[in-house]
C-alpha cells in the first residue's frame, strides 16, 4: 500500500510541472560571473519568466523591466521613474536601480491590465505608445530587434 501511494504521489508531482515554462527558465542561462542574485541581476531579461507564480524566483513580480540610457547600448539608466497606471486608475511609481532594473512585487501591487506606462526623468515625461496587456515582463516585448517582431529595449535617448 505504501509503495502504491508513493508512486501515485510521484506521478502527481511530475504532472504539475510545466515543461514549456521550465524550458523558458533554462533558456535564460546561468547567472553572470560575479553577480549575485538580487535586485541587480539579469538586466534586460524577461523578469517574470522566473519571478512569477510559477517561479523559481522570489518574490513574484507584477511588473518588472530594465531601462537603458541610450538606444542599442548596455549603459543602464539609474534613478528613472516609471509611472504605471492600471485599468482602475491605480498608479504605482517605480524607480530604476543602479543597473536600470525596476520592479514591483505582486504583494505590493495587483494591477488590473491593461497598464499605461510613462518614463519620467529630469522633467521630461515620455508615455509608452501602447498598453501593457497581461504580461508585466517588459522584456517580453522589449527584447531587441524590431525587424524580428519585437520592440527595442526601453531607453532614454537615441544617441
Amino acid at each position: 500500500m505504501n509503495r502504491t501511494c508513493l508512486l501515485l504521489l510521484a506521478s502527481l508531482l511530475c504532472a504539475c510541472t510545466d515543461p514549456v515554462h521550465e524550458d523558458a527558465v533554462k533558456s535564460l542561462g546561468g547567472e553572470a560571473n560575479g553577480v549575485r542574485r538580487g535586485p541587480t541581476h539579469r538586466p534586460g531579461q524577461p523578469c517574470l519568466t522566473c519571478h512569477s507564480e510559477d517561479g523559481p524566483g522570489e518574490p513574484a513580480f507584477a511588473v518588472a523591466g530594465t531601462i537603458y540610457a541610450v538606444r542599442e547600448q548596455a549603459d543602464p539608466a539609474a534613478g528613472v521613474t516609471i509611472q504605471l497606471v492600471d485599468a482602475r486608475g491605480e498608479q504605482k511609481d517605480l524607480v530604476s536601480n543602479s543597473v536600470g532594473n525596476f520592479y514591483v512585487a505582486t504583494g505590493a501591487w495587483s494591477p488590473t491590465f491593461p497598464i499605461r506606462a510613462t518614463v519620467v526623468r529630469d522633467g521630461l515625461s515620455v508615455p509608452m505608445q501602447t498598453l501593457i496587456n497581461g504580461d508585466g515582463s517588459c522584456a517580453g516585448c522589449h527584447r531587441g530587434d524590431p525587424t524580428q517582431g519585437s520592440m527595442p529595449p526601453v531607453y532614454l535617448r537615441n544617441e
